[in-house]
């Protein structure tokens, strides 16, 4: 009874509480989210690209993984099958997923780290802190990677405050606890992990339950698989027995694993019987599908048996993030929550893998450019594809439209908001791009429904044909286009540069490659 009255009063304001059964059934519900995004995931570590019902979603191979709960997942949802990164790099695309602006006005133009001044100003108002001003109950897990990285810790980890002694130490040089107060974006419910270390990290929380009885601030350390450490704090907050939330009140809840990003090189920074079952004897042309993969001399890749290696340990990741997704998407379930739940499965960005022999990210490759992005809610959208070109600003405006939340959209936000296209299936009034902007500091580019053309740093050009060289293995010269498609990549690119308000257009560099 007392989960159906939660169900009927959700998100409700405190003031209606003393009016009648009839006025509480005729408000609108408000939908919780739940946001999960493990970080270096790529769009083709899905097996639902080998479904007949998505064989054809996409013009390349899927990545031959196990993820059969993410399957269920797309096939409840909208499938964005051209969701892009903007900037493939964790910090940037955090901040733009924060803040809905572009990195050289977000503060994060590079990944944070102890050298530099990259982080979120506190000025900005924040996806979370909107939400939170709008009454919900707002959650963060696992990783973060949009605050400055200072040496405020002593030798244990702990946070002091002061760079000055027992201070001065940091616990990673490319992240870093964020203490209470505005870094956490308003973010009530706080447990953050630290390291790239898929079964050590550095645990954090203001919750002393969650970390072994120590003070926000103190460290603790699970030795346990990372995602499935996350994946019980989440549990918890969903079952709700300790009180982690007020259940009158609808929740955000914002999940990011670290894994399947680096390290990849060793047995032990996988589940050792997820390998054994799944890739332990395959042989390099079953694991590695891909046509464009390159290694040994002039690349970022030693040879095929070592690739093979990392390409088997990274798939094994995959399949126990997918694992531990299905334990939360089943408890949601069972705790009644599913239908009123706007769910999102994304990325921060994806992962080379040996593809034009290159591993990890920061790339206009596709494999590191295009990400995974389903959104699923129950009753409102109809499962499907979409080929919308959705980018990282435009996450925060479309989803707090879907969320009736659009009007309290801060004047900073440079996104799009697209959720009454993706409503409706009738993109009227926000028209779909025509291209989606790809940002690094010492490039820019951009990507329409055919082309990916890039501008690199000395005034250089790189452009592929996806349609007839879906694997962008045969780099054109724009005189082998039309007239007509290099005039707007030119364009589009010059269009993005001035959105952005990017360093590049006030300068005007490269006015033989990019329109202003």
């Amino acid at each position: 009874m007392k989960r159906i009255l939660h169900k009927l009063i959700w998100g409700l304001p405190t003031t209606l509480f003393a009016g009648t059964c009839t006025q509480l059934l005729g408000q609108e519900q408000r939908p919780n989210l739940v946001y999960i995004f493990p970080d270096q995931y790529r769009l083709n570590a899905l097996s639902l690209w080998s479904d007949p019902a998505y064989r054809n979603v996409l013009n390349t191979v899927g990545d031959p993984v196990h993820t059969p709960n993410l399957d269920r997942l797309a096939k409840q949802s909208v499938v964005f099958n051209r969701a892009c990164s903007t900037c493939p790099l964790s910090s940037p695309h955090r901040a733009m997923l924060m803040t809905g602006a572009f990195p050289e006005k977000n503060g994060v133009p590079g990944n944070c780290h102890v050298n530099n001044q990259n982080g979120i100003p506190d000025s900005l108002v924040c996806f979370t802190d909107v939400l939170a001003t709008a009454g919900y109950e707002t959650a963060y897990v696992g990783k973060t990677h949009w605050h400055r990285t200072e040496a405020l810790f002593d030798k244990e980890n702990n946070y002091v405050g002061t760079n000055k002694a027992p201070g001065g130490h940091c616990v990673y040089p490319y992240d870093t606890y964020i203490p209470e107060g505005r870094g956490r974006k308003s973010n009530k419910y706080w447990f953050q992990q630290l390291k790239d270390s898929h079964f050590n990290a550095t645990a954090y929380s203001n919750r002393p339950e969650l970390v072994g009885g120590q003070k926000d601030g103190e460290p603790f350390r699970y030795h346990r698989f990372t995602p499935e450490v996350e994946a019980d704090v989440v549990i918890s907050y969903l079952r709700n027995k300790q009180e982690e939330r007020d259940p009158s009140k609808p929740f955000s809840l914002f999940w990011s694993m670290n894994p399947p990003h680096t390290p990849y090189h060793r047995l032990t920074d996988c589940r050792e019987e997820v390998f054994n079952q799944y890739y332990k004897d395959l042989k390099p042309k079953e694991v590695l599908l891909r046509p464009n993969v390159k290694f040994g001399e002039g690349t970022q890749v030693k040879n095929l048996e070592q690739l093979t290696f990392q390409a088997k340990i990274y798939f094994s990741l995959v399949k126990s993030v997918d694992d531990e997704i299905g334990r939360v998407l089943e408890v949601l379930d069972e705790e009644g929550l599913t239908e009123n739940t706007i769910l999102i499965f994304t990325a921060d960005h994806g992962e080379m893998m040996g593809s034009h022999g290159r591993m990890a990210k920061s790339v206009i490759y596709n494999e590191s450019f295009s990400i995974p992005f389903f959104i699923r809610y129950p009753g409102r959208l109809k499962p499907g594809v979409d080929d919308l070109m959705l980018g990282a600003t435009d996450i925060m405006p479309t989803l707090l439209g879907m969320m009736n939340l659009g009007d309290k959209l801060p004047e900073t936000v440079k996104g799009k908001d697209y959720s009454q296209g993706i409503l409706t299936g009738k993109y009227k009034n926000v028209k779909k791009p025509v291209s989606q902007f790809f940002y690094q500091q010492k490039e820019k580019g951009v990507r329409t429904d055919r082309y990916s053309y890039l501008v690199t740093k000395d005034g250089n050009y790189q452009l592929f044909d996806n349609l007839k060289d879906p694997y962008q293995m045969h780099a054109l010269k724009m005189e082998e286009i039309s007239v007509k498609q290099a005039k707007l990549l030119k364009k589009e690119l010059g269009n993005w540069l001035k959105v952005s308000e990017d360093s590049w257009g006030k300068e005007q560099k490269f006015p033989d490659r990019i329109t202003y």
